[in-house]
């Protein structure tokens, strides 16, 4: 579809010839270059983002620190004859932490190392480390619990991306009608304006054969004047259709987005073929196919999964969470360590060397459990049940616009049935009008050439013709027109044109 529209902006960029279009030419381009379906092909991609989004509330963390510490501090302890320990430490630290759907959380693989170095005697180990491994879960009770009230942004955010294709499709949907409704316009504003032209140079044959029939004495001198002045009646009638003409013309570029200079041709004829439509079928399929009517229903969903995670939110918080955390602790002796003793107590085996921090750690020689649990309540809860009431509101507002626009669908339903019934009515009307005003034409033309008729007669008599093609010009117009608000009003005007939206 690029390529051929790329194409055809180089045909206009590089020659002002005429743009040859047929109907299915002017949809492609009018759906390549709309500015409307631009805006809403950019939000289908919002709403595309936002689930990734919405995904990101349950992505695991992974955490990384580490810090370096060299400090001197001030101490009066009888033990340390300076006054200032010189102590400096390094420390790393890291974990995962994250949720999941069901309302459960979690802190793993929380571990931390630590290596103290010191010169105060105080301290049997110099430099020291420590090590700790800490695994905790939790799980929301009330508030916040179970997959339906977690999954619920991200289940609205789903919802919202088809209610932007389904947007996207009323927005293809309504350009494609326009368009529809703008080239049968400029064909029947063609057609009328050949219709015009041919008014004038029958009035101008007449003002010939009168001028001629005149001079001969057969026609008085106001036979003249009169085909004179339906000339040029006829001449503002024509530029009146070529006004018409270049109005629709401009209108049609427009919806193109081509310039309004660039000439076009236009080279599908409209059908006059008899279709007829049960409006009850047409009906049922509209409720089945209209893109409004499947907006209205996700946006329901969508009120009613708000409205219920609003009603949990009233409730209190209520978790219970378990953690198992192991410790160990290693390194090698102080040579600064103060003793009351001559020989100073061993240290005992198990933290001797560096390595028995890990050494520990992993054995799980040193373990600690623990169950918390934590309620918290809102005295007042103003902000849960303001949320609430306010979801309710918007669940209620949802079903009314849908009854709506089920309403506006049926009401277009028929008016486009009784567009096409009325259309077909008046194609037969002014093609039978148009049989007999030519018949009437010929008569009059024959009364004036045998002297029994007058040139006013015949000038009616080829008005009342014009302003009969017109008319079926005007019919055969509506009718394709209406065709096209049928495939509209019953949501099928894309599986016509043959367009399906993942094409883009």
């Amino acid at each position: 579809m690029t390529e051929t529209i790329f194409l055809v902006l180089l045909s206009l960029l590089g020659s002002q010839d005429a743009l040859n279009l047929s109907l299915q030419d002017a949809k492609r381009m009018a759906l390549e270059n709309n500015r409307d379906i631009q805006i809403e092909k950019k939000n289908v991609e919002i709403s595309a983002g936002e689930i990734t989004t919405q995904k990101g509330a349950f992505d695991p963390v992974l955490n990384l620190n580490s810090s370096y510490t060299d400090a001197k501090i001030p101490t009066t302890s009888t033990f340390i004859e300076s006054g200032v320990i010189n102590e400096n430490e390094f420390i790393a630290e890291s974990g995962i932490i994250g949720t999941l759907p069901t309302g459960t959380f979690y802190n793993i693989l929380n571990f931390s190392l630590s290596r103290t170095k010191t010169d105060s005697p105080i301290e049997d180990l110099s430099p020291s480390w420590f090590t700790s491994l800490s695994f905790s879960i939790g799980q929301e009770l009330l508030r916040n619990f179970g997959l339906d009230v977690n999954l619920a942004p991200l289940t609205i955010a789903r919802r919202s991306n088809e209610i932007s294709v389904k947007q996207l499709e009323v927005t293809v949907s309504d350009t494609l009608l326009r368009v529809e409704e703008a080239y049968w316009l400029v064909v029947a504003a063609r057609q009328d304006l050949e219709n015009q032209r041919t008014a004038l140079e029958l009035a101008k044959d007449l003002l010939r054969r009168n001028e001629i029939q005149v001079e001969v004495g057969v026609l008085p001198p106001v036979a003249v004047t009169e085909a004179k002045s339906e000339v040029a009646n006829r001449e503002v009638d024509v530029i009146s259709a070529e006004n018409t003409l270049r109005a629709v013309e401009d209108r049609l570029k427009n919806i193109l987005v081509i310039p309004l200079t660039q000439q076009i041709s236009l080279t599908d004829e409209p059908t006059d073929v008899v279709r007829t439509f049960s409006e009850s079928e047409v009906l049922e399929e509209a409720l089945e196919q209209r893109p409004e009517i499947k907006q209205a229903k996700l946006d329901i969903e969508n009120r009613e999964t708000e409205k219920r995670f609003f009603s949990n939110q009233r409730l209190p918080s209520l978790s219970v969470q378990g953690t198992i955390n192991l410790q160990g602790l290693g390194g090698d002796e102080n040579p600064n360590r103060l003793s009351f003793e001559e020989e100073p107590e061993p240290i005992p085996p198990q933290f001797d060397q560096p390595g028995d921090a890990f050494r520990n750690l992993f054995d799980g020689e040193f373990p600690t459990w623990q169950i918390l649990g934590v309620f918290s309540l809102p005295i007042f809860n103003w902000t849960a049940k303001g949320n609430y009431v306010k979801a309710s509101a918007n669940l209620d507002k949802s079903v009314i616009s849908y009854k709506k626009i089920t309403d506006d669908v049926t009401l277009d339903v028929r008016n486009a049935v009784r567009e096409i019934e009325n259309s077909l009515r008046s194609i037969e009307a002014a093609r039978t009008t148009v049989e007999l005003r030519n018949e009437v034409v010929r008569n009059e033309e024959e009364r004036l050439n045998v002297g029994i008729g007058t040139t006013r007669d015949v000038i009616e008599a080829q008005r009342d013709l014009v302003n009969a093609r017109t008319e079926l010009i005007r019919a055969i117009a509506s009718y394709n027109i209406a065709l096209a608000r049928l495939e509209r009003a019953r949501g099928t005007i894309m599986e016509a044109s043959g367009v399906e939206i993942k094409e883009w």
